[in-house]
């Protein structure tokens, strides 16, 4: 049987794989999806996209650009 692995990701690495799911799922960068997050836009949602991003927002979010 084979073992899990991981590896650890930079705060950089982590924000371009919850930017880019942002923009896959939501069409929206990163940023606007965390602006829109902290504004309560999101709130009640029932889009499985909302919360598969959600779920990846990285350590610092929101990022500082």
């Amino acid at each position: 049987m084979a073992g899990v692995s991981f590896e650890l990701i930079s705060d950089e690495e982590q924000w371009e794989i919850f930017d880019d799911a942002a923009r896959r799922l939501l069409n929206v960068d990163g940023s606007e999806f965390a602006r829109r997050w902290d504004s309560g836009e999101y709130s009640g949602s029932d889009e499985p996209g909302v919360m598969q991003v959600a779920i990846l927002r990285p350590n610092g979010w929101p990022h500082a650009s």
